[in-house]
């Protein structure tokens, strides 16, 4: 049995170093797409933030994780010891002293992340969360890729409806775009005088402009 497939993105808007957790979006990630059973894979587009399954109850935890963090990976600027014992800055500091250390921290951690999904939930235990962890220290707008696999629900009838619309003005905008191109490219190879010389008879070309006029129309 052949399983269903989507992929959708999830946004997020992060407010400087620290957690952002992601369980209710992608909980309704998961109910708008109609996906009952399956798993949902996710990808952190960026090179500065990261992924994490961790405690939700007690937020001391999320702080000494951050704490260890800033131990292990401090963001002055400041970069590994040389040779003379002395620590260097870092090579790339384009944006600031938080530039490479993000980098690296995010290097440390995870940006992939693949869950179960159970009647149309995450399958979590009852102590986790799913959290964006954020490694710059101003606030980012972060996207995420959701690939589903599994078995989706059909649709409402008015999903269906605006499904069927959407696609329907997709492909009146496709018809349209394509066939002003396509007119221009006819366009420039007309002769003008063809019709007089054809004894005014409408020929297979004079008809296809006539048709693309139509399509590329706007007020059609």
């Amino acid at each position: 049995m052949a399983l269903d497939q989507l992929l959708t993105r999830l946004e997020v808007n992060t407010h400087g170093p620290g957690f952002t957790r992601l369980n209710e979006q992608l909980n309704q990630c998961l109910h708008d797409s109609g996906l009952i059973t399956g798993m949902i894979h996710l990808t952190c587009l960026h090179t500065s933030c990261s992924l994490t399954i961790n405690e939700n109850a007690d937020p001391r935890v999320l702080e000494d994780l951050a704490a260890w963090m800033d131990a292990m990976v401090p963001q002055d600027g400041s970069g590994p010891c040389g040779p003379d014992g002395r620590r260097r800055r870092y090579l790339h500091d384009d944006e600031g002293n938080d530039d490479m250390p993000a980098h690296i921290r995010t290097a440390l951690t995870t940006q992939t992340m693949s869950l179960s999904v159970e009647n149309g939930r995450l399958l979590l235990g009852t102590w986790q969360a799913i959290y964006l962890w954020e490694h710059r220290s101003s606030p980012h707008h972060r996207r995420l890729a959701c690939h589903l696999i599994g078995n989706i629900s059909e649709p409402s009838g008015n999903q269906r409806q605006l499904s069927a619309a959407g696609k329907s003005a997709t492909a009146s905008l496709l018809a349209r775009r394509n066939g002003a191109r396509l007119n221009d490219v006819v366009q420039a190879r007309h002769v003008p005088e063809a019709w007089a010389e054809d004894g005014g008879i409408d020929t297979e070309v004079d008809l296809l402009i006539d048709r693309l006029h139509e399509i590329s129309d706007p007020q059609q």
